[in-house]
């Protein structure tokens, strides 16, 4: 048997774009061949995604239009990293901007990598529970609608094509299963 090897090394990056919450690059590669190749990518922060249960039986999601496809979601609470921010107290920040909610208990549940084809966003999970109900503090571009589902209703949402946003998929997956 060989033993491959898999690491690709980075001879010399371009940037293209940096923004707000998005840098993209263009980087040339040495392949474990020895050959050379392009990798467009792009950089961000990370973000955090809450599964927020008011009891083990609910779930919270938030509605809101995305720009990028046009289409209206139901869809967990998260939001961005910080440069260089703790992500449980990211997840603390969205749950109670997103929802009004404050939890009283803030589980890690995990990773996720979106698109490692191309991006360096890591997802991370947190279960919300112990919650108190407060008034949501949204950012002034979001519009969003709060409502709590039962947890099976969301997942059949799921099975039926209703919901469609990765990150959700992922989150109600951690609970159901």
């Amino acid at each position: 048997m060989t033993i491959r090897e898999f690491k690709e090394e980075k001879i010399s990056s371009q940037k293209i774009h940096e923004g707000k919450v998005l840098t993209y690059t263009i980087d040339k590669i040495r392949l474990p061949s020895g050959r050379e190749s392009i990798r467009e990518v792009v950089l961000h922060n990370g973000g955090v995604t809450i599964v927020a249960q008011p009891e083990l039986s609910k779930i919270i999601l938030v509605k809101q239009f995305r720009y990028a496809i046009g289409k209206v979601f139901w869809e967990l609470p998260a939001g961005t990293l910080r440069k260089n921010e703790n992500p449980i107290l990211a997840a603390k920040r969205e749950l109670k901007e997103e929802t009004g909610y404050i939890a009283k208990s803030l589980e890690p549940m995990g990773i996720v990598y979106p698109l490692p084809g191309y991006s360096s966003e890591v997802l991370y999970f947190f279960r919300a529970v112990d919650l108190i109900d407060d008034e949501p503090e949204p950012d002034p571009d979001e519009n969003i609608e709060i409502k709590i589902f039962d947890l099976k209703q969301a997942w059949q949402m799921i099975k039926d094509g209703e919901i469609r946003d990765a990150k959700t998929i992922s989150g109600v997956s951690l609970v159901m299963f």
